[in-house]
């Protein structure tokens, strides 16, 4: 059995690999993004522990051409940075259906562009698309790409990844729930005993998920409204398990917890002792955007980068102090 699944992610490889440079040739032939003001710069790169890039919501989709643009110019621009890039993370609704034409177009472009030294992946309520495909159907078409491309070994929606001595920790639904997650007891117990593992050295622990917490995650009052008049889906986050989740990372100092899903700006806040993250939609409204990370000694640099365009957007630039 074990022979069969390491024959199937050997061939799917070439297959990603192959898909990758017709991808290529077919892209030659289409626009990129405006060209990049400037290349990314840690601010302090002397001191610099590890970078790493977030994209949530890029929904790629078949015949979808600017989608693909998008992500082609910010891999590119990740890749021209002064500091190599640690890693990049892509937070879910990764695909727009969870299709495999998908997942190889995903793949194509990631194994044409990305030069990142990690790539990890949440699973998104599009990438398992529970109108259309069985739970387990959804959940291993997501692995089976995911491991043939990083060579990991993936079976459930949620994982650990040490990066630069920092731990790394990936939360994902273990069942349909709509836009919502099914979060079990075994993934909090899993949650809890790999954060009390990390915190033990002081470091920053990172967490993402698709979803935010149900009600910790809202907007400035002033500013209710998307740009289209439409309002930000604040309440729609992980579901029935948000508070258990919760509980179990403000147990722990120097949590920095990363979401997308509600296709809000950037915002980064501390509650309750957490650090919660909002990364823009990497596909929607001016498109691109995504959050750079830079950790040093005493701090996280949260940055927000309009990555397609390689531009950055100082509205959106926080601290986070170590404890």
């Amino acid at each position: 059995m074990q022979r069969g699944i390491c024959m199937a992610a050997f061939f799917l490889r070439i297959l990603i690999k192959l898909w990758s440079w017709i991808f290529a040739l077919v892209m030659l032939f289409s626009p990129g993004a405006a060209p990049a003001e400037g290349i990314i710069r840690p601010a302090d790169p002397d001191a610099l522990k590890l970078n790493f890039s977030v994209l949530a919501d890029a929904h790629i989709e078949s015949f979808t051409m600017f989608r693909f643009q998008y992500l082609r110019s910010a891999l590119k621009d990740i890749a021209g940075a002064s500091a190599p890039s640690d890693a990049l993370v892509l937070l879910g609704d990764n695909t727009m259906n969870g299709q495999f034409t998908e997942y190889m177009m995903l793949y194509g472009i990631l194994s044409a562009h990305n030069r990142s030294k990690n790539t990890l992946a949440a699973m998104g309520n599009h990438d398992i698309n529970p109108s259309a495909y069985e739970f387990d159907e959804a959940l291993a078409r997501h692995n089976v790409f995911y491991n043939a491309y990083t060579g990991a070994q993936n079976e459930k929606p949620y994982y650990a990844r040490e990066i630069n001595g920092y731990t790394f920790l990936v939360l994902g639904s273990e069942d349909k729930a709509g836009t919502h997650e099914v979060i079990s007891a075994a993934q909090l117990q899993w949650l809890d005993e790999s954060l009390a593992g990390a915190a033990r050295g002081g470091r920053p622990v990172f967490v993402f998920n698709h979803q935010p917490f149900n009600d910790k995650t809202h907007f400035p009052d002033e500013h209710p409204n998307r740009p289209d008049g439409h309002y930000w889906y604040n309440l729609d986050g992980i579901g029935e398990a948000s508070d258990a989740v919760f509980g179990v990372l403000k147990k722990y100092d120097n949590v920095i917890y990363f979401s997308g899903h509600i296709h809000a700006p950037l915002k980064a806040c501390e509650t309750e002792g957490v650090t919660l993250v909002n990364v823009y939609p990497f596909t929607a409204f001016t498109g691109g955007n995504g959050m750079y990370v830079e950790v040093y000694g005493d701090r996280v640099l949260l940055r927000g980068r309009q990555y397609a365009f390689g531009q950055w957007n100082e509205d959106y630039v926080y601290t986070v102090t170590l404890e």
